[in-house]
């Protein structure tokens, strides 16, 4: 998938300011039903395989989790090689 990138052109058509339009409305009616929050940062990217066959992925950014795991726990079982 491709990031996109806020500061790549975008063309001023009337059918570009309604699809910008209804996607607006879109993600207000899933921040209304609770599904997202408005403080919730968003990651967006375009993917799809053909130039004629692309669609918009919108995701929330998580944390990255980081594991630091108890040395003082012992392996329980032997190792198989």
């Amino acid at each position: 998938m491709t990031p996109f990138s806020p500061s790549a052109s975008i063309p001023n058509t009337s059918a570009t300011a309604d699809m910008l339009g209804q996607l607006a409305l879109a993600l207000q009616g899933l921040v209304e039903s609770g599904s997202w929050s408005k403080d919730q940062q968003l990651e967006v990217q375009i993917a799809g395989t053909l130039k004629s066959d692309k669609f918009i992925v919108i995701k929330p950014l998580r944390e990255k989790l980081i594991c630091n795991p108890n040395p003082e726990l012992k392996q329980k079982h032997e190792q198989s090689t």
